[in-house]
């Protein structure tokens, strides 16, 4: 018996059918559907300044077989030497046409690529190599996302004032094996006292959520042991998992409730181009989150208004390459997001100037989950996304169901 690689949810079907439906699709083969992606092997940017002076090398994967060298040149009067594989493959007889170079290259499983330029200092280039390649995953679905605190008794209170409600519970300690694959080094300070092996980890977190299962799920974790408490990302345009959203039916009733609860907004509710009234606020340990109001029944309520989770927020360093790695999982992009919007929004966002952006909100075919993958351009924070293990305050990883890992591995 086998399951079809694009599960939904019907909306006749109830929360808890629909969580049987996922733990069957875990358990039995799923025959995973090919596609064709067209992936980014290796991105760079170089200058013929005294900073990037010198010759640049860099290894990168691929797979045996054709791809694209793409160069792309700003400004004049640069020449770049591109070498793959110990290949020279542009050279003095390559012109960048309308500053454009796109040629065909063949790359091996693993590839080295050396770029060396000379010329004017104004211009730069971009160069990119690009392979397409067909993709089988069994993901059926997005399960949660993750959120770090430092004092879990006192953010379960503060969701709870948001409406949150525990959907599960789990163990505070695992074995040694499960501590290592979310990339804890083991071992560590923690003595066992409190279950499993000693050198393990040691938490407490549950998995909360409002209108139970469908409206989406937070894995709300306190580490204790290893012990993180960095502070998470300031500025909503910070490298990685910056920020998630959750939908409301009456924004103007939440914001005044939960100012007087306490809760810290950047902004009061303002309106994008698109009509869309939004606005962001920060959990006790400053995670980002954006409020948006949904049309729906705006019913009387003891909390917030809020009946669902929406889409996470993937700020990346390059829109076209991390579009098609979430292509993998099964994103599709469904909704360009504008450029830049008013001064107005862009103050409720945190910024003091206008900002530009290359983004879209992306859409999974298994699930209707959604995600907002954001290349900022101005303002850009070069700051790496949070490192292993995954500890860090803050949203720090999403979970996704397959059922088949071993293969999709």
């Amino acid at each position: 018996m086998t399951l079809p690689c694009n599960l939904r949810r019907p909306a006749a079907l109830s929360a808890k059918s629909w969580i049987w439906c996922l733990i069957l699709a875990a358990i039995l083969p799923c025959q995973a559907i090919a596609t064709e992606i067209d992936f980014t092997r290796h991105l760079s940017q170089h200058a013929d300044t005294p900073a990037d002076s010198g010759i640049y090398t860099e290894s990168f994967f691929g797979v045996p077989g054709n791809a694209r060298l793409i160069v792309i040149r700003t400004g004049t009067g640069i020449s770049p030497t591109i070498q793959l594989n110990g290949i020279e493959v542009v050279g003095e007889n390559n012109a960048l046409d309308e500053g454009r170079l796109e040629i065909y290259v063949v790359l091996a499983a693993s590839n080295s690529i050396t770029v060396a330029m000379s010329g004017s200092s104004d211009s730069s280039i971009t160069v990119r190599v690009k392979q397409m390649a067909d993709i089988e995953l069994h993901v059926v679905s997005r399960v949660h996302f993750n959120t770090n605190v430092s004092d879990f008794v006192a953010a379960r209170e503060f969701y709870a004032r948001l409406g949150f409600e525990t959907l599960s519970r789990f163990p505070d300690t695992n074995t040694l094996e499960m501590a290592q694959a979310i990339g804890i080094k083991t071992p560590t300070s923690y003595d066992g006292a409190s279950g499993e092996a000693a050198g393990g980890y040691l938490l407490h977190g549950e998995l909360i959520g409002v209108g139970g299962f469908s409206g989406g799920m937070i894995d709300l974790i306190e580490f204790t042991v290893p012990r993180n408490e960095t502070p998470p990302y300031v500025e909503i345009n910070h490298l990685g998992m910056a920020r998630a959203a959750m939908q409301t039916t009456n924004i103007t009733a939440d914001y005044k409730y939960l100012q007087e609860q306490g809760v810290e907004f950047i902004a009061a509710p303002t309106s994008r181009s698109d009509g869309t009234m939004f606005t962001i606020f920060s959990d006790l340990d400053g995670t980002h989150y954006e409020l948006i109001e949904v049309e729906g029944e705006d019913e009387e309520t003891d909390t917030t208004h809020i009946v669902s989770l929406a889409q996470v927020n993937v700020n990346v360093s390059d829109f076209e390459r991390s579009r098609a790695w979430y292509q993998m999982l099964g994103y599709e992009v469904t909704q360009k997001l504008p450029t830049t919007d008013s001064n107005q929004v862009s103050s409720a966002m945190g910024f003091e100037e206008p900002y530009e952006i290359n983004g879209a909100i992306v859409t999974s075919e298994n699930d209707d989950t959604t995600l907002e993958l954001v290349q900022w351009i101005t303002p850009y924070n070069p700051e790496r996304a949070y490192d292993i293990p995954v500890n860090h305050l803050g949203i720090h990883r999403m979970a996704f169901a397959t059922s088949d890992i071993a293969a999709d591995v």
